[in-house]
């Protein structure tokens, strides 16, 4: 876990640890979006749900006491030089499906798919008897219901294919992504193969492991939104339209066929604060699908201007005209990404 975290910092420019721990676990505050964004670490959203504050914090205690790591009094961390010599110490296994960050909580997908393929290797064996690996009620649920859908006659032959391309597709990005996901299935008298055996097979680290399996099943996503077939019907439930939320996607499009924010918040029945988040969500997101010349004029962007003229929008402290207006940190923070947003790009 330490080497795993430690991949998170910079020697250079110091980084909020409750912002990498709120991005790893998927905590979409439009704080949390934004910094990321500025650290260049948005695509690591949702990377790691199930890490606990516990486990968090004692990694980053470890990594100080290691003097790899040094916090300040703002909660803020950055690298030491031992830091940075350790991680350019190995070297580190780079995703190819960060992009797709958004697409699917990976927990769930990777639960469903485990227990799908087990149930079709299985049936290709006509065997009923036997313990299906452990998932959420939810899953079993939705992988019985997809069992019960489909051509059983044919489906084994349709899956083989169907995994097929898959895997083809996959080590075309890295050899290892394939031989991770069939490694790893559980299939008729052939259980997966435990991490360990994995890492030692790949030749990679523990902390490795954590990163390619989330590549990996982010890239399995990709796959079944554009191919049709039997990994589809089983894993499209899980697979989202886009990177907003479902209630700031209504918000947007909502703003987008001409409503105020006043209006969106009336008809919506929400907190004028809530649509204002829901904006600043998708500035972050999904910044071309909004009215930038609208939604904050050439004038306006011209006073926020004289009011922070730095460029580097981590440096800049909220000040607010006297009287302050009531949306006055709604444009700030609005500013603040417009202005940072071609950096990252």
């Amino acid at each position: 876990m330490n080497s795993y975290i430690l991949r998170f910092f910079s020697y250079h420019q110091p980084r909020r640890i409750r912002v990498i721990e709120g991005l790893l676990t998927n905590r979409q505050t439009v704080s949390n979006l934004f910094w990321g964004q500025q650290y260049g670490l948005l695509q690591w959203l949702g990377a790691n749900r199930q890490l606990q504050r516990a486990e968090y914090d004692a990694t980053i205690k470890s990594l100080v006491e290691e003097q790899l790591l040094i916090v300040d009094d703002e909660h803020q961390a950055r690298l030491t030089v031992k830091g940075v010599q350790q991680q350019e110490a190995g070297k580190q296994y780079q995703p190819h499906f960060l992009d797709w960050y958004w697409l699917t909580n990976t927990n769930q997908f990777g639960q469903r798919l485990l227990l799908g393929m087990q149930v079709v290797s299985e049936y290709a064996y006509h065997n009923a008897k036997y313990a299906p690996v452990t998932v959420e009620y939810g899953q079993m649920l939705a992988v019985k219901q997809w069992f019960r859908r489909t051509d059983r006659q044919h489906l084994a032959a349709a899956v083989y294919r169907d995994l097929d391309r898959l895997t083809t597709g996959l080590a075309d990005a890295n050899p290892k992504l394939a031989a991770f996901l069939v490694d790893g299935l559980v299939g008729h008298d052939l259980p997966a193969w435990t991490n360990d055996q994995l890492a030692e097979q790949l030749h990679l680290s523990t902390a490795d492991m954590l990163v390619l399996n989330h590549d990996l099943l982010l890239g399995v996503a990709a796959y079944c939104r554009h191919v049709p077939g039997p990994l589809h019907d089983l894993l499209a439930p899980l697979l989202n339209a886009g990177p907003l939320s479902r209630s700031a996607g209504a918000t947007l499009g909502f703003y987008r066929r001409g409503a105020t924010l006043e209006q969106i918040a009336a008809r919506r029945h929400l907190k004028l604060s809530t649509v204002r988040e829901h904006i600043l969500e998708a500035a972050i997101l999904c910044p071309d699908q909004l009215d930038w010349d609208q939604l904050l004029p050439a004038a306006q962007r011209a006073a926020l201007a004289k009011r922070y003229p730095t460029e580097d929008v981590t440096a800049w402290r909220f000040q607010p005209a006297k009287p302050a207006a009531g949306d006055a940190f709604f444009e700030y923070r609005l500013f603040q990404i417009f202005q940072g947003r071609e950096r990252h790009d």
